[in-house]
């Protein structure tokens, strides 16, 4: 697609432009139904457009622990802010999402939500945030990290 179509007209020109099927390592891959700008960032992938940021974290399981134990250790530390919490779970596979409030005086908007992902395999697990500045947002967020899965 030409980098002045409409879906990535809005996208930084000095950043790299993914949208589809993208491997984020040689274990897990995302469908990104819209093209992103790519960047790294203290150690995470940082896919980002108008309205809609996701910082991800991949996580190995070195101590061989099973998929309930780490979502355990998870919700241990979880906030106590998270609303919407829902835990799926199917293939080997578990996903757990919530929505936390969020303030950043520098944002025009400093009062806003986010939306935590895990995806938990037996290889290790993602860690996704989606940061959303509209409804529309929102929805794509949850559509991405629905889509995060292993290529085990």
């Amino acid at each position: 697609m030409p980098a002045t179509s409409k879906s990535t007209a809005s996208l930084h020109p000095d950043y790299p432009v993914v949208t589809g099927h993208y491997r984020m390592t040689d274990e897990w891959s995302v469908v990104l139904p819209e093209a992103f700008n790519r960047r790294i960032e203290d150690g995470s992938l940082v896919l980002w457009r108008p309205a809609l940021t996701f910082w991800i974290t991949v996580w190995g399981n070195d101590k061989g622990a099973s998929e309930e134990k780490r979502l355990a250790s998870i919700l241990e530390t979880a906030s106590d802010l998270r609303k919407e919490q829902q835990v799926e779970r199917a293939d080997q596979r578990v996903r757990l999402t919530y929505e936390l409030p969020d303030e950043d005086p520098s944002r025009s908007q400093p009062s806003y939500h986010s939306i935590s992902g895990y995806v938990i395999a037996p290889c290790g697990h993602v860690q996704i945030s989606a940061y959303f500045d509209t409804p529309e947002a929102r929805t794509l967020g949850y559509q991405v990290i629905h889509s995060v899965h292993d290529v085990a």
